[in-house]
């Protein structure tokens, strides 16, 4: 490959939530997504993990997003306080890269209710809270409510500017969600923040990637949103409208890695069922490391 097409070699990890799928269990089981990552780890298949929050796994107050689907696994779940999770998790000793919010914020922050935004500051400072006791150096959030039509942005910025230097270590970093809200992208909303994670199909939705060229230096994470086709990485056209366009790995990476220089962590975001066995996702996330995706 030439210098100039040249890709660094970032941090790759796993979201963890999906993994459950590939032993056959639901996704809140916190004991079987530990022993998936224990053995793609053990497998060489990635540098670390992200560990998504998961309003499952909080007593308090059931799922909103997505709240009438999620109800039923909410009942069902374990529950896990952020303190509980924070000393399982350590016991591992597996690597922990960044921290996926409860993706309640947004929702909570988005509300006319002073308690709902009560609530969102407090899951808010839990993640980054837990972030940090991993050792973790990023925070994501979707930290608006990606349907409604009228919230503050002003607010948002204000609770992230009041709560993040808190944790210093930590990166809030606000992911790049669709919305809904007048006269805005979301490259428009996360431009105005000072870290961001830039998921890929999002970008790829609302045509927006060579815009994030400019941000590249607030780019505290990358998801790469996709699915298996054997050993090799695909991202499928569903998640684009109209099918304008679409990003296969290589060339995204070709993109973030050889022009704009990212060398922060890449976070693989599996979608749907696995097409292949476990090797062939081993093989998968081998070659991603490797920079042969």
């Amino acid at each position: 490959m030439p210098d100039s097409k040249r890709r660094a070699q970032n941090p790759v990890s796993i979201a963890a939530a999906p993994l459950n799928r590939l032993v056959g269990k639901r996704y809140y089981d916190l004991s079987s997504t530990i022993e998936v990552m224990r053995q793609l780890y053990q497998a060489s298949a990635a540098d670390g993990f992200e560990l998504q929050n998961l309003a499952e796994w909080d007593a308090r107050t059931p799922p909103r997003d997505e709240g009438e689907r999620r109800y039923a696994a909410w009942q069902a779940s374990e529950k896990h306080t952020v303190d509980e999770l924070a000393d399982t998790l350590r016991e591992t000793g597996l690597p922990i890269l960044s921290v996926h919010a409860n993706r309640d914020v947004g929702i909570c922050l988005s509300s006319d209710q002073p308690q709902d935004i009560d609530r969102g500051k407090t899951l808010i400072r839990e993640s980054l809270s837990l972030a940090e006791s991993l050792g973790a150096g990023v925070c994501v959030f979707h930290l608006w409510d990606t349907w409604k039509e009228r919230f503050d942005p002003s607010l948002l910025r204000a609770v992230i500017a009041e709560t993040a230097p808190q944790y210093p270590g930590v990166k809030a970093a606000i992911e790049n969600v669709p919305t809904h809200l007048q006269g805005y992208t979301p490259l428009e909303l996360v431009r105005k923040f000072e870290w961001i994670t830039l998921d890929l199909r999002w970008a790829a939705l609302y045509d927006e990637l060579d815009g994030f060229g400019t941000l590249v230096d607030r780019i505290a994470n990358v998801h790469l949103s996709g699915q298996l086709a054997g050993d090799r990485w695909t991202v499928s056209t569903r998640w684009f409208r109209g099918g304008q366009r679409t990003f296969e790995f290589r060339d995204a990476l070709d993109i973030i890695q050889a022009e704009w220089h990212y060398l922060g962590p890449l976070t693989v975001e599996i979608y749907g069922q696995p097409q292949d066995t476990w090797q062939g996702l081993v093989a998968a996330m081998v070659n991603l490391r490797h920079g042969t995706s």
